[in-house]
Order: C-alpha cells, then structure tokens, then sequence
C-alpha cells in the first residue's frame, strides 16, 4: 500500500537563513558591491579630476594674491637715510618693504609732484622727504603701522651714529656691543607660515573634510532610499542581517571617499611642494594618514546617522527633511572653523571645540595641519571620538534594523528608536 505526500502550494517558502553567511563574509560582499558599483562610474573618475583641476586653481589664485614687498619712495633729501631704512626693515621679521630712490623726471619737475603721482598712481605705499633728522612720511590715504615704526627706527639710529661720532665714539663697536645685550625670543609654538598661507591651509583641510563628508553621506542617504524604492533591500536582508548590510554599505563608501580623498590630498602635496604656494608641514605623509583616520572617524560618525535617517522614508523627496539635522552637525564645525581658526587659531573656545565630537573631526585636523595641537590634545579628542562612534553606531543600527523593511510613510523617530 502506498500513500501520497500532500504538499500546500499556498503555505510560504522557508524563510532564508540569515546565518547562512558569516557576518565577515556578508560584510564583505556588500562593500565589494559598493566599490565596485561606485568607482568605475564616470561621475567618480569626473569628479576626481574636477577637484585637482579645482586645487590646481586654487593654488594658482594663492601664487598671483602673494604681494611682493611695498616700495617706498625716499627723495633726494632724505637719500642719506635709505641704507639705515633697509636695514632696519630686514632686520623685522614680519615687514617687508623696498626704499627706492625717487627724483624729478625732468627739470620742470619737482621732488614733490614726482611723489604726488607716485603715490596716487599706487607705484610707492608711502614718499620719505625732508631732512634725515625729522623726515616727512607722505602717504596717500593712511599711515602702514608697521613703515612708521620702521621709518621712527632708523632716524633713531642715524640720530645716534651722529652723536656717537660727534663724541668720539665707534658706532659700529657701539652696535655690537648693544646687539650683544639684546633680549633673545623663544616662542612656545612657533608658526612657519603667514597669514595668508595659515587661512589657506585652514580652508583646504575643513573645506575638503566638509565636502567628502557631505557628498559621500548624501551619497549613501541615497542609496539607502533607492534600495528601499526599488525593493532591492528586501532581497539582501533575506540572505544578511541589517547591521550586516548597514556595515557594509558605510565600509564600502568609505573606501571610495579615502581613496578620493588620498588621491586630492597627494595632489595638493605635488602643488604646494612644486609651486612654493604654502608651507607644509615636514612630516607630510604623517599628514596624510592623519587626514585619512580623521576622515574615518567623521566619516563612520555622520553617515552611520545618515543612513539611519534616510531608512526612516521610502521616497527621495523625502530623505531631506530627515537628514537635515545631521547636516546641521557637519557644517557647524566647518563654519567654526572658518570663523574662530582664521580670528585666531590659539583661542581656547576653539581647542576645547576641537576635543569634542561630532565637532572634531573637523576642527582638530585643521590644528594639527597648523601644528597648533598638543599631542594629548589630540590623543583626547580620538577617544572621545572612538566612544561616540560606538554609541551612535548603536543607534543608528537600531534605526536602520527598525526602518529599513518599512515602506509608506515617515517612520516615526520613536518607532526607529524602540527596542525589540
């Protein structure tokens, strides 16, 4: 006697087992789909090529805003003063001016109309005229501090040759004497750079953290509502896990952004060291690694919530409502940055700032990049960072676990938040 086995056509298929994978192996796979997927497009490849076409402007913008030194015009009667002039002003570490010599063009013309026109025309920042005792500074509109001390030095100091001569005494055994007694300065955190090179060194680090971190968390945002629109996402979390393929993903992108961020980074070191633009730091590799693992830690940080945020909607019309908060979080240290490093870079608001995440990832790069931080400054701030990357990861894994499979409208925050 032999019997049938009756199957149900209606019940549903086994469910996958999501233990199927190991979870290194699942993690994996899911970051090799988002290189893959993302570096051989033609966006990725264009957009690299943007951002170097984008220094190499930048650089060239540096070069040509770089002054050479203001000339000043000394007129004949004030000719015997220019040598005391120059070396004064060389002797200043943080002035450069050239004192060049004016006459008349022609025998109609006076000392002080050639100055007038000089002035106007901007050819000379200033006009030194009139006896080498009391000399006149003519200047067009204001008076430069720093050429007024400069100019009150060295009739100082021609004043007391005279006088030194007049007694009988050397100047030149006089001066060094003097020199010999002359205060000598140490400075606790010296500064190889100006100005101008400290804003653009400022801008370059928070500018190109900020972007990559803006672009590629949008980018995995994104991703995250495309994958639950087209349904893509059901399919993967039939064979992974959630925190699998949000691990993933964030791993993925990551390493697209370093090797973007690598690539810009060993350019803007070819064309600083190859123009003179601004001075590097010596350990410039160093550098690099620094920017890369601050990358990492900002990077983890911000797309980890982004990706969270963007599971809670089903439509991209909807993703900027949701991710808005967080942005906020990235661009309030860029914007500090700017503000507070550029006014001066020693304020203590700015360096305890730069201790705390999600604020460090910006802020303390730019620091360090200025040789400005302490080590254990520096070492605290990783901490802290390495603490909240592991509870918001947390977090926004619960998030993502909670959101991702729901389709329809908002998924509430409390809902994404709940424990199961």
């Amino acid at each position: 006697m032999s019997t049938t086995a009756q199957v149900d056509t209606d019940a549903p298929p086994p469910a996958p087992d999501p233990g199927a994978l190991s979870a290194r192996r699942a993690v994996g796979l899911v970051a090799g789909r988002e290189i893959n997927s993302r570096m051989r497009t033609k966006s990725f490849v264009l957009s690299t090529l943007g951002l170097v076409v984008a220094l190499g402007v930048y650089t060239l913008i540096i070069l040509f805003s770089k002054e050479g030194p203001a000339k000043v015009g000394v007129d004949r009667d004030a000719a015997a003063l220019r040598p005391m002039l120059t070396a004064v002003a060389d002797r200043a570490t943080d002035v450069d001016f050239e004192f060049v010599t004016i006459d008349g063009e022609g025998e109609g013309d006076r000392d002080g109309d050639r100055a007038e026109k000089l002035l106007r025309d901007g050819d000379v920042a200033a006009v030194i005229s009139g006896d080498t005792a009391g000399p006149t500074m003519t200047v067009e509109r204001e008076t430069d501090p720093d050429l007024l001390a400069v100019v009150n030095a060295a009739v100082a100091e021609e004043r007391t040759t005279r006088e030194l001569e007049r007694e009988g005494v050397d100047p030149v055994d006089f001066a060094q004497r003097v020199a010999s007694s002359a205060t000598q300065t140490k400075a606790l955190e010296p500064s190889g750079n100006s100005a101008a090179e400290q804003f653009a060194l400022i801008l370059s680090s928070t500018g190109l953290l900020y972007f990559f971190f803006i672009v590629y968390g949008i980018m995995l945002a994104q991703g995250v509502v495309e994958e639950k629109t087209s349904r893509v996402v059901e399919l993967l979390l039939s064979s992974i896990r959630p925190w699998q393929l949000l691990a993933g993903k964030l791993i993925g992108v990551a390493v697209v952004g370093v090797t973007q961020l690598v690539l810009l980074g060993g350019a803007a070191v070819v064309l600083a060291e190859g123009t003179g633009a601004i001075s590097l730091p010596t350990a410039v590799a160093g550098t690099l690694v620094t920017m890369g693992v601050w990358f990492l830690l900002g990077f983890f940080l911000f797309a980890a919530m982004l990706a969270a945020a963007a599971a809670r909607v089903s439509r991209q019309e909807d993703l900027q409502a949701v991710v808005q908060p967080v942005m906020v979080l990235i661009t309030t240290p860029f914007v500090l940055g700017i503000a507070l490093l550029s006014k001066n870079a020693h304020d203590p608001v700015i360096e305890w700032l730069s201790l705390v995440p999600p604020l460090s990832p910006i802020l303390m790069p730019a620091r360090m990049l200025l040789g400005i931080a302490p080590a254990w400054q520096v070492a605290v701030s990783l901490v802290l960072a390495v603490a909240a990357l592991a509870g918001l990861t947390r977090i926004a894994g619960r998030m993502y676990a909670n959101s991702v499979l729901r389709s329809g409208s908002r998924v509430p925050l409390a809902e994404s938040l709940r424990l199961r």
